[in-house]
């Protein structure tokens, strides 16, 4: 991002990982391996050097999983700048229904996708929908649904096509797991692990991590019982609900991190769980908005809005409120300063109400490190941690896999569609994935389908559950699954259009938001006389609120 090579070719400068030798390294592993597992630090690159390194290898077409559609765009973007190409030709995507890329005519060579996106493909294609040389699942630490799925049908599909690739990045992996899982692929098959090396060549700037003992003596703080009012408790067993305090305590860091730091080109970024955390924070902005320019970042943000986050600022400080979609993968240029809540929002099927819920949890260890490699990228950083030190040792490794903790419903009838026979079965194709959940659950999902008429029972027991016309166009919509039943049993009585508006504002956020909290422009405050207020913009952010 920060230079150019030669006036008739510019080209991206390769961050540290984009040495020769392990560029060849790479390349020949993964020729070598049909399973290779690439671990390196936060910020080393992999994300967007090593789908090119393959392509230099000439190991294309190239697919690669981002979790997140913010992740794919960016990367995409940077990628295709980086080889000197528009998006959509040698280099495109594909999240929802915007397929930038171009497969048939050879021209794109590396597409990036939601792991959602590859779901639904092999769903509809079975291993047709894997007609590449190389599949690459980034970010494997992140134990969506979608993500366990992909790689357990992907690993199925590898037991017919030998010829096939897989490459797993992450910086946070438990590799002795992954190993593992790969154990019976075939016999003589090893997983073979690449681990790009911390050294002063890739790693160039200092990062300092700070707890609030630390930030109590930096803001001049009583620091008895900081846990108790910051933390609700003494360790990860406490609620991990945010108070005003918190609110307080960031706004109260970013006046002296402003103050104190003249470079306004250090951007500060804010972890926040949910969408009106994010809200909350940023009414308290009020007094430094005149001298800072705010960004938010949650999936319900436009994508282009979301990509104004990538632009450097000279002119004013650029502070960035954001969920978990910032939490890995791109590079926000400029970030010196991270400050981590240390909360996550997790959904969880509530088995007495009969529904999804969501809760703030605590985030793990491993979360809490990929957010820390948001800044030491572009220069030095320093992380503000807002829990105690011995509060931070006591918070879990890893994510708790969110296949363990869901229905299963939505992804049993998806299964249960399945074109092909490889992966149409969930009892089979669910007990593959890395955690396997128990069979109750999936029973529970099976019957529940049943019952809404989503699905068949077989008529013998060697038979198999058999989607219904309901059942595949409840698979098809683009909602989620108490959305899409909604949604059906108003087209039942004749109201579609009204059961998918209320099935889209009932999901957990409407998309997309091209004026975050632009509903205070509404303020008695902000008035002028003869003005005109224009409500377009203004409804959804409101229903995001408030729904």
């Amino acid at each position: 991002m920060q230079g150019v090579e030669q006036e008739d070719a510019p080209r991206r400068r390769r961050p540290p990982v984009a040495t020769e030798a392990l560029r060849d390294r790479i390349v020949e592993k993964v020729k070598e391996n049909r399973v290779t597992l690439i671990v390196g630090d936060t910020g080393c690159g992999k994300s967007s050097m090593v789908p090119q390194f393959l392509l230099e290898g000439n190991l294309e077409p190239i697919m690669c999983t981002q979790p997140r559609r913010f992740a794919v765009v960016a990367i995409a973007q940077m990628v295709a700048e980086s080889r000197n190409c528009q998006v959509g030709e040698e280099v495109g995507y594909h999240i929802g229904h915007s397929n930038v890329s171009n497969l048939n005519s050879k021209r794109s060579k590396i597409v990036f996708k939601t792991a959602g996106v590859v779901l639904e493909q092999m769903r509809d294609k079975g291993l047709a929908a894997l007609k590449y040389k190389v599949i690459i699942l980034d970010e494997i630490h992140e134990r969506s649904v979608e993500s366990d799925l992909v790689l357990a049908c992907v690993k199925q599909f590898m037991m017919k096509k030998n010829d096939l690739r897989l490459v797993l990045m992450s910086a946070t992996a438990d590799i002795t797991r992954y190993k593992e899982y790969f154990r019976d692929l075939g016999r003589g098959e090893r997983v073979e692990v690449i681990a790009i090396p911390t050294s002063p060549r890739t790693r160039i700037f200092q990062r300092e991590v700070l707890y609030l003992e630390q930030i109590a003596d930096i803001l001049k703080m009583n620091s008895e019982s900081l846990s108790t009012k910051y933390c609700s408790g003494e360790d990860a067993d406490a609620d991990a609900g945010l108070n005003s305090d918190v609110y307080q305590l960031i706004h109260e860091l970013l006046l002296h991190i402003h103050r104190s730091d003249p470079d306004l080109e250090n951007s500060i970024l804010v972890f926040l769980p949910t969408y009106y955390a994010l809200e909350q924070q940023w009414i308290r902005l009020s007094s430094v908005r005149s001298v800072s320019k705010v960004h938010i970042l949650h999936r319900s943000i436009d994508t282009d809005e979301a990509l104004q986050t990538m632009k450097v600022s000279k002119s004013c400080r650029k502070v960035i409120l954001a969920t978990n979609i910032a939490e890995s993968s791109v590079t926000i240029p400029g970030v010196a300063y991270v400050i981590d809540s240390c909360r996550s929002l997790q959904v969880y099927w509530d088995p007495i109400r009969k529904t999804d819920s969501a809760g703030l949890v605590w985030a793990s260890k491993s979360q809490a490190e990929q957010r820390k490699g948001r800044t030491g990228r572009t220069c030095d950083g320093q992380i503000y941690r807002l829990v105690t030190g011995p509060f931070y040792n006591s918070l879990d490794d890893h994510e708790h896999p969110a296949i363990l903790r869901l229905s299963l419903r939505e992804q049993v009838l998806m299964v249960c569609c399945a074109e092909s026979r490889a992966m149409n079965d969930p009892n089979v194709v669910l007990q593959k994935v890395l955690d396997p959940p128990n069979l109750d659950v999936i029973q529970d999902a099976l019957d529940s389908l049943v019952q809404i008429h989503a699905l068949v029972k077989p008529t013998s027991p060697r038979g198999r559950y058999e989607p219904t016309f309901y059942g595949c166009l409840l698979n098809s919509l683009p909602l989620s699954f108490d959305a899409s039943v909604l949604a059906l049993k108003f087209a039942e009585i004749g109201f579609l259009h009204e059961g998918i508006l209320i099935g889209i504002m009932l999901d957990i956020q409407p998309l997309p938001i091209l004026q975050p909290f632009g509903y205070q422009a509404l303020q008695p405050e902000n008035w002028q006389e003869g003005s005109y207020i224009n409500w377009k913009p203004l409804c959804i952010p409101i229903l995001a609120a408030n729904v």
